[in-house]
């Protein structure tokens, strides 16, 4: 028993360890590589030509709860007051499709990006 208990806090020290190594090195410290951004891959998207969101801008303007900029997760819709229209952060899209079901008049159009593109 005593040499399992002996294995056992070795092991916890060695796992101290390395979280104090990690700190060293600032793996664990709030830098530009653990920001909501970094994890989400904004900075890792890759355009294609064609938007692989498309919306009726006509069904948009009428739609009155705007669900769109509600239900999306990386927050992609926006809807401008100044120009009524739906605003599409396209590098924002983690590519759920949460919002091909989301929108209650069926305005939004969601494809997968084609090979290449889309988050990379």
């Amino acid at each position: 028993m005593g040499e399992i208990n002996k294995q056992a806090k070795d092991v916890a020290r060695s796992n101290i360890l390395s979280v104090e190594r990690a700190k060293e090195k600032s793996f664990l410290s709030q830098d530009s590589s653990s920001t909501i951004e970094a994890k989400l891959y904004i900075t890792r998207f890759c355009p294609d030509t064609e938007p692989h969101i498309k919306t009726n801008p006509d069904i948009c303007i009428m739609c009155k709860g705007k669900e769109c900029t509600k239900f999306c997760p990386a927050n992609v819709f926006n809807w401008s007051k100044t120009d009524e229209s739906l605003i599409i952060a396209y590098e924002n899209c983690m590519e759920c499709g949460a919002c091909s079901i989301g929108c209650p008049y069926e305005s939004i159009q969601y494809t997968h990006p084609k090979a290449g593109y889309g988050i990379i």
